[in-house]
């Protein structure tokens, strides 16, 4: 099976065309939150890198969050609309950030920037190139995110982490735990595709994406609401 994945949920975009799992083609671009105007082409430079027409891809994966909420919605309805009838995977970001590190052994722990002092964060164990999740998606503070990395260290674990939240955490915990290298520090197109294996795969309308919290507006309009008490 011939997969297109696709990430656009930071100021990164990635994309990879896989066949039954082995990479075939990828991209990657850093270069701000311009994805409305990246993306697609990206996504041409890589098929044909790969030899290939959009309509030799058997099925598509996208992360849908967490995120960007104008990076996900882009790089969502982009795949929404190569896809046609074929089967697609939604992916977690945060999931997919961890596929990065699948052949490290030990806890790895991704984050991404969510601002206010707050990090999008779980958990995965890896081990012999299989990742399980162990702590689910969610917004935290920094604050807990670096109690829960202790624990870890303090039950002999190694910790990775990476994502563009990963400087966020204090000094003398990155002294502890092991930071991605560059190459690896944001999501993957081949990442995104090794995460989706396990995902069911759907039609693309019913493709949708996970936020995890109020976009920066909604809670602006929230706290106008209450009288500036909405967290």
């Amino acid at each position: 099976m011939k997969l297109l994945s696709v990430d656009a949920s930071g100021k990164s975009a990635a994309v990879a065309v896989t066949e039954d799992g082995a990479l075939i083609a990828d991209g990657f671009e850093n270069n701000g939150f311009t994805h409305s105007e990246t993306l697609l082409p990206l996504v041409d430079s890589v098929l044909k890198e790969a030899g290939l027409r959009i309509g030799e891809i058997d099925g598509f994966a996208v992360t849908t969050g967490p995120g960007s909420f104008t990076g996900l919605r882009i790089g969502c309805a982009l795949v929404k609309g190569l896809a046609g009838d074929k089967p697609c995977r939604g992916v977690s970001t945060l999931k997919a950030l961890a596929y990065n590190l699948k052949e490290r052994t030990g806890v790895i722990v991704p984050l991404m920037d969510a601002r206010c002092r707050q990090v999008y964060t779980a958990a995965f164990e890896s081990e012999n190139g299989e990742v399980r999740r162990i702590l689910s998606d969610r917004a935290v503070a920094v604050e807990e995110i670096v109690r829960e990395i202790r624990a870890f260290l303090a039950a002999g674990r190694r910790v990775f982490v990476l994502g563009d939240g990963a400087y966020l955490l204090p000094p003398d915990i990155r002294e502890l735990v092991e930071t991605a290298p560059p190459d690896d520090l944001l999501v993957r197109g081949a990442s995104v595709a090794a995460a989706a294996a396990s995902e069911e795969p759907v039609s693309a309308e019913k493709l949708t994406l996970q936020y995890l919290r109020l976009s920066q507006a909604e809670r602006e309009k929230n706290m106008k609401k209450t009288g500036g008490n909405q967290k």
